[in-house]
């Protein structure tokens, strides 16, 4: 199976490093071709809520469809949204390809890869290495997307300064759709062994894995609801308008955090292994929203950046050991059916997140989305705790 976990890191960074600098772009690629502050953040909402639908085939036709096949879709899809934001010429088209659901305002994974993926890195982790594994996964990634972000910054490489208008960001999108088509080749190279069974039943979840599935999905629709009020995207485009002085080097600024994110993943899967998934968890995602509500309150770029890079460091420490809980409290049979489930919470969440920021920030300003979603989020972080401090998953 070590060719199989190969192929999906493979896979997952060339699409990474294109959500790297996509995040960066979008937003302010919405503002050029003419949307308003408001209508931009709103705007973010929609490939999140697209990804969520597709979430909800996966959970209940994922695993029988066939899971290359399904990953060999989304990755032509992919290429299709590419396609379109390159030759977009306004923003109403734009929208059209997020409503494709296969962009990411996250700078993370949304997309319906992700249920299947890890589905199959669950299954083909050595024993007792599962949360190290998701560490790996996740640090490809996040390393990825850091290239990304920092590939943001070609066309004011090229032009020597920052793009006013929405041409030089056009080959940016090309090449993501590029990319789209080189995820969907890698899927179908994934072997046969991945598969759960061509016709496999739709599985249904156990009274207890139900009870906890839903339980831990409202749970994690409240962090994501607070996190949909501030996606990457929002924050690049934050920057991009409040501090001018930012705009020349966006790219290194969500490099950096692309890597400080990375290397957080490392020292959570020895946290987790120590100390306990949900413990690590929570301790290391209550300071980050912290430091999420001061980024806009600290006086001044550099502090406000000092405090971004801060969370970032700590913020995404959740995501293995998350990702390893949620496959240690069901049955390998149930895997799919719970990460869908609970991706598609998420994902709805989220999708209101940007949708409702858009409101607040055309009544009260671009301050507001940073106070109302670190805040749930530490309301999240508390009310995790004390739900599943009980809950002890099986093999880490």
């Amino acid at each position: 199976m070590a060719s199989a976990i190969a192929i999906l890191i493979a896979n997952r960074a060339l699409r990474t490093f294109g959500y790297g600098f996509v995040t960066v772009l979008t937003g302010i690629y919405l503002k050029l071709l003419g949307g308003g502050d408001a209508a931009v953040v709103a705007a973010l909402g929609i490939s999140l809520l697209s990804g969520a639908g597709m979430n909800a085939l996966v959970a209940y036709y994922g695993d029988r469809f066939g899971r290359r096949r399904a990953m060999v879709v989304f990755g032509l899809l992919m290429a299709l949204a590419g396609g379109i934001l390159a030759s977009a010429p306004g923003f109403a088209i734009a929208l059209a390809a997020l409503a494709l659901g296969t962009t990411s305002p996250t700078g993370t994974e949304v997309s319906p890869f992700l249920s299947i993926e890890q589905s199959i890195v669950a299954e083909v982790a050595p024993e007792g290495r599962r949360t190290r594994t998701f560490a790996m996964y996740n640090l490809i990634g996040s390393f990825a997307g850091a290239a990304g972000a920092l590939a943001s910054g070609v066309p004011t490489l090229v032009l020597g300064y920052a793009p006013n208008t929405v041409d030089p960001l056009r080959p940016m999108f090309a090449c993501y759709a590029v990319l789209g088509l080189a995820a969907a080749a890698l899927s179908r190279s994934l072997p046969e062994t991945v598969e759960a069974g061509r016709n496999a039943p739709r599985v249904s979840l156990s009274a207890q894995s139900r009870e906890r599935i839903s339980r831990i999905s409202g749970l994690f629709a409240v962090d994501s609801f607070g996190g949909g009020f501030v996606v990457q995207s929002f924050v690049s485009f934050w920057f991009f308008t409040v501090y001018p002085e930012s705009r020349a080097f966006l790219g290194v600024i969500f490099a950096g955090a692309g890597v400080l994110t990375a290397l957080s993943f490392l020292l959570a899967a020895r946290l987790g292994e120590r100390f306990g998934l949900l413990e690590t968890m929570v301790a290391t995602h209550l300071p980050s929203n912290v430091l999420l509500i001061l980024i806009p309150v600290v006086p001044g770029f550099h502090l406000a950046l000092l405090a971004y890079l801060g969370r970032m460091a700590l913020s995404q420490m959740d995501v293995p050991t998350r990702q390893a809980y949620l496959a240690g409290i069901v049955s390998r049979e149930e895997r799919t059916a719970a990460n869908a489930a609970s991706n598609t919470s998420r994902n709805l969440a989220q999708a209101a997140g940007p949708f409702s920021a858009g409101g607040v920030v055309a009544a009260v300003g671009l301050t507001a989305p940073f106070l109302i979603g670190g805040a749930l989020k530490i309301a999240y972080d508390l009310a995790i705790f004390s739900s599943f401090r009980h809950v002890k998953p099986g093999s880490v």
